[in-house]
């Protein structure tokens, strides 16, 4: 499990959609597993349990850090 902190965006090309599908700084998720051949992972995140897919190069924008 992570945690969002942040993100690493200094160059302004970070994709909107990281934020608009709720990936938001404090937010607890947990990778359930990522397609092969660096396929998109795919994440659970909230309370209510939502699930997405995140391509690898969006997922370098997003600081996170261990959660317990």
């Amino acid at each position: 499990m992570g945690r969002i902190v942040g993100y690493q965006n200094d160059d302004l090309n970070m994709p909107n959609k990281i934020i608009e599908m709720g990936l938001l700084p404090d937010t607890v998720f947990r990778i359930l597993y990522q397609a092969p051949f660096r396929g998109p992972l795919y994440v659970e995140f909230g309370d209510e349990k939502s699930r997405i897919a995140l391509r690898e190069e969006e997922a370098r924008f997003i600081i996170v850090e261990t959660a317990v």
